[in-house]
């Protein structure tokens, strides 16, 4: 990691906050006063993550985005050029686009058919001539929002205010860049609407403390208990969590976890081979992962060794968690409900990088399984990109869908789920009055720290 990088803390032991901890009332998560005040002083002013730059690589592509009552249409135009506009007619106020993304050549108001241009212009009004008004078509173009895009997203911001995109992303970019999520392909995009607040998700996601209690599979695979954190300017934070071995708060086993089994055999490692070292397991798959990286044509060059087998979590305020590997990534947002505090939308989309050959493809299967599956993307190789592959559409489902086991987002997702629509009715106890932070859960303080600046300024 390049400590060199601005307006970075450098990495710290998750047991002593390099802040002070002053913890905070319950009031954020549960006031229409506060969903307010982050409606116009957060939302509107700060940099948010729309969505992926591959999904909007092509001539004609577009995905919208929507937070709280807002709704965005991005588009490349013809002339190559990202443009993004507020996703409503300047006729009546209709939304013009619900998919989540696609391709088209104009936009076209279902109501009364007014057509815009993909750079948000007026192009076409049926019986433009019975108003007697006229139509100023300069004045009644879809109104512009600032669009950049960085590290394979795309990001929007309502009112152009504060840093620009460079200087906001600056603290991170570097670390980040190097996993290129724009060469990754998306093999799954989820929503959820969830009985919480926005942000509880983010909460939950900026520290481990929980994870010996909740996560009973991380102890067969990460080392959860030392993870360095970090904090950066801006309200982002890091954590960079040890794979391929086990949590050290557990007795270390003699044998290696099914997991662990799991991830050797895709590296083309035999786990009888580390009985009795366990220990070993962590850098024999970093120089099994080098060696075959040539061979399917995977390029490690610009990994340490430590990122072959862990994962790098950044929460990049004010509401994205994207935990990456070099062969797959989460892209996961919390957004506000448009009307209720206590309810919220969390969005995973999974990204793959897809290597090699046919026969990679075939190992990758056998020594995955249903396991693999249920635990994610991010402890095997993917082998090459399916002949048939087409990005798939966003699957929108309740919390309850995912208690009542009808819908997964991996183990660990559905097991936070679980519990954040309790962590939500908790709060509304008269009995519950401030959260109270250890310092364990620093990087939880650095985020309402930096939401407070924002509602404040």
């Amino acid at each position: 990691m390049n400590a060199s990088s601005p307006g970075r803390i450098n990495p710290v032991a998750p047991d002593r906050a390099p802040i002070p901890m002053r913890n905070f009332c319950k009031d954020r998560y549960l006031s229409r006063d506060w969903m307010e005040r982050e409606r116009t002083r957060l939302w509107a002013r700060t940099w948010l993550v729309a969505g992926l730059s591959s999904d909007v690589a092509a001539t004609g592509a577009y995905i919208t985005f929507d937070i709280g009552s807002e709704s965005i249409i991005i588009a490349r135009g013809s002339d190559g050029v990202l443009r993004a506009m507020h996703n409503a007619c300047t006729h009546r106020g209709t939304r013009l686009l619900t998919e989540v993304c696609g391709r088209l050549s104009r936009i076209v108001c279902p109501y009364h058919a007014w057509a815009f241009g993909l750079d948000g212009s007026l192009i076409g009004v049926p019986g433009a001539e019975r108003f007697s008004n006229g139509v100023p078509k300069a004045q009644l173009g879809l109104r512009a929002v600032e669009v950049e895009e960085a590290l394979g997203m795309v990001f929007v911001r309502l009112a152009p205010c504060g840093p620009t995109l460079s200087e906001f992303l600056a603290p991170v970019a570097n670390l980040i860049a190097p996993y290129r999520l724009e060469t990754m392909t998306v093999t799954d995009d989820q929503s959820v609407t969830h009985r919480c607040n926005w942000k509880a998700i983010i909460d939950n996601f900026a520290e481990l403390y929980h994870v010996p209690f909740i996560h009973p599979i991380h102890r067969r695979l990460f080392e959860c208990a030392t993870a360095p954190i970090e904090l950066f300017a801006h309200g982002h934070t890091a954590v960079y969590v040890p794979g391929a071995t086990t949590d050290s708060g557990f007795p270390q086993p003699d044998r290696p976890t099914d997991v662990l089994a799991m991830q050797l055999q895709a590296v083309g490692l035999d786990p009888e081979q580390f009985v009795g070292r366990v220990g070993a397991i962590r850098p024999a798959i970093q120089q099994a992962k080098r060696a075959i990286a040539a061979q399917q044509g995977l390029n490690y060059a610009g990994f340490s060794d430590a990122q072959l087998s862990d994962i790098w979590q950044f929460n990049l305020f004010p509401n994205v968690i994207l935990s990456i590997t070099p062969e797959s990534a989460w892209l996961m947002t919390s957004r506000p409900d448009a009307e209720d505090p206590g309810r919220s939308h969390f969005d995973m989309v999974t990204l793959v990088r897809f290597h090699g050959s046919e026969s990679d493809a075939a190992a990758a299967l056998r020594t995955s399984g249903d396991d693999a599956a249920e635990v994610g993307t991010h402890f095997r190789l993917n082998g090459p990109k399916p002949a048939d592959y087409t990005r798939p559409k966003r699957d929108c489902f309740s919390h309850e869908a995912i208690i009542a086991g009808e819908k997964t987002m991996t183990v660990t997702i559905d097991e936070d789920i679980s519990l954040l629509g309790r962590v939500q009715a908790g709060m509304a106890s008269s009995g519950f009055e401030r959260v109270w932070l250890l310092d364990e859960e620093c990087r939880v303080q650095h985020f309402h720290d930096a939401l407070d600046a924002c509602l404040e300024g």
